[in-house]
């Protein structure tokens, strides 16, 4: 079940239009002198004071209660928020790592491919060379 809450000023009206309606009805019914009315409603207004007094303290006591418990749970889900602020840092820092180093290894292997690739365009370029200047001397040779 949901538990309502109720504001100060609700709690407070509630109380002093409660003692009202009592006390009027307590003048209406009741078959006294002046002198008593005048007593009762002092009476009465003096637990009306009283009760409102002890309804007010009561909220205060809430709302320092509740405040109380909001800060704490705010302290923690700040420190939470802080704790998990640094595992992602560390989990991104650690993949940042990975990547730079697969990339790494990849560069390595890729310039390795082309060094390899370049030297056999060389050596093949060496042999036509040869080839073509052999061509050449043997036609010289004939001509």
């Amino acid at each position: 079940m949901e538990e309502k809450r109720y504001s100060f000023k609700t709690v407070a009206l509630s109380f002093v239009l409660g003692g009202l309606t009592g006390a009027g009805l307590a003048l209406l019914l009741a078959p006294k002198s002046g002198r008593e009315i005048r007593e009762t409603l002092k009476d009465t207004t003096e637990e009306l004071r009283e009760r409102a007094r002890m309804a007010a303290e009561e909220a205060k006591l809430r709302l320092i209660s509740t405040k109380e418990e909001l800060e704490e749970k705010a302290e923690m889900v700040r420190c939470r928020l802080e704790e998990k602020t640094e595992e992602l840092k560390e989990e991104l820092k650690e993949k940042a790592d990975e990547v730079i180093y697969k990339g790494k290894d990849l560069i390595e292997e890729k310039t390795a491919v082309l060094k390899e690739a370049i030297e056999a365009g060389k050596e093949a370029m060496e042999k036509e060379k040869e080839k073509l200047l052999t061509k050449i001397r043997k036609e010289e040779a004939e001509a």
